[in-house]
């Protein structure tokens, strides 16, 4: 059963670690969109409203992000989890 939840983690972590990058990176460009709008009103309230979509854009990506990797990761162990279940089942 150890070897089976560290399988587990192994391939939700790397998922997990993926997602959050994208989602920070995402919300930073949403941050600096937000102030070109609101700081600078000026010349800059364009390209930050360009920059907050984009940001949002790639916070809404995240998620989708996270579901592909998971998938593409528990299909790479399920061979391994298939040999461990088998074993646990005689």
């Amino acid at each position: 059963m150890e070897q089976l939840r560290s399988l587990d983690s192994k391939a939700t972590g790397k998922a997990t670690m993926l997602a959050i990058i994208i989602g920070v990176i995402g919300a930073l460009l949403l941050g600096v969109g937000m102030c070109c709008t609101m700081v600078w009103q000026g010349r800059w309230f364009v390209p930050g409203i360009l920059v907050g979509i984009i940001g949002i854009v790639i916070v809404a990506i995240a998620y989708p992000v996270y579901n592909k990797t998971l998938k593409t990761e528990r299909e790479k162990i399920a061979p391994e989890v298939l040999r461990l279940t088998e074993e646990l089942l005689k």
